[in-house]
């Protein structure tokens, strides 16, 4: 179970001791930041710009990001640069990363900021995985992999290179771990588990594999790369859409919804802070705190039986 103290934390977090200011000068760094046209992943891009890091910007529709570039352009003078990612597609997550590494050599910053949250049950991935699962966890997990050698190759033994995987408070309230791997495809068991318990699930595995890629990442004597994953906190965003309009959700967001300058504390600490090079394998809290994700997460037989579904799912991809 999850101590109250945790969730009392998470929905009414103290004022933050981090801010932007602390971010370093980026200048010859280079990032990638998924869902990087609206909302956290937009608000992302433009610190990182305004500090002089290379930015790509990873979306789904072309028009969008152009609009969120153009407006990019105006509040920092910065160019980001557009990469076509459509993570609800694994033909698509591999051209992708295959696009990004014909045209940049280097890799020092991959945020895995993109996400779908409650979008109708029916709707599946283009190889028929839960669309929630197979954008939050298994795009990602794919386009890290891919993306893998770049980020070696730009690490030294002075200076790491960093994976900033954004998950959710609501993986706190995945009610049925371990994960039944029967509701990562189309079946009556998922149907039946409906779409807001499909989106903690989607969370829940986000933590689990970004725990067991740190291990593997710290067993690695060639190179240096850390990842972190953490919970941005309940930030009003574009990611509330699916969401149907009610009274008392529109009290409760009231309440609990917090703006994108403090959501975006969190990520931009992990992939930019030097004290954040010793945080591999920990998970960050808002704002910018060190916290504990389910306990449940860390069930490392369980992290190393999803590592393994997901590493048989994308083997035609890599």
């Amino acid at each position: 179970m999850v101590g109250l103290g945790t969730i009392i934390s998470q929905l009414f977090p103290p004022e933050p001791k981090w801010s932007i200011e602390n971010i370093p000068n980026l200048t010859g760094k280079v990032a990638i930041v998924t869902g990087g046209n609206v909302g956290l992943g937009k608000a992302t891009c433009k610190h990182l710009l305004l500090k002089g890091c290379t930015v790509w910007l990873a979306a789904r529709s072309k028009t969008k990001a152009e609009e969120a570039i153009a407006e990019l352009r105006k509040e920092t003078g910065k160019e980001a640069l557009f990469l076509a990612l459509d993570l609800n597609d694994l033909q698509a997550v591999k051209e992708a990363a295959e696009d990004f590494k014909r045209q940049s050599p280097a890799l020092h910053i991959l945020i895995c900021n993109a996400g779908v949250m409650v979008p109708p049950v029916e709707q599946l991935t283009s190889q028929g995985y839960d669309l929630q699962f197979g954008v939050n966890a298994l795009g990602h997990f794919l386009f890290i992999q891919l993306l893998l050698p770049s980020l070696k190759a730009s690490s030294s033994p002075e200076t790491e290179t960093r994976i900033v995987w954004v998950s959710s408070s609501v993986q706190y309230y995945f009610r049925d771990p371990p994960v039944n791997y029967d509701n990562l495809i189309d079946t009556p068991s998922r149907q039946k588990l409906g779409k807001q318990q499909l989106y903690c699930q989607s969370k829940f595995i986000t933590v689990m594999l970004a725990y067991r890629l740190a291990k593997v990442l710290a067993q690695d004597e060639t190179s240096k790369v850390i990842c972190i994953v953490l919970d941005p906190g309940n930030i009003e965003t574009d990611l509330q859409r699916y969401n149907s309009p009610t009274l008392s959700r529109s009290i409760m967001n009231w309440m609990i919804l917090k703006p994108v300058s403090k959501g975006v504390l969190s990520q931009l600490f992990a992939a930019t802070d030097p004290k954040a090079a010793h945080l591999n394998g920990k998970y960050l809290r808002p704002w910018a705190r060190l916290g504990e994700p389910h306990p449940k997460t860390k069930d490392e037989a369980e992290q190393q039986k999803m590592w393994d579904y997901c590493m048989a799912a994308i083997q035609p991809y890599q």
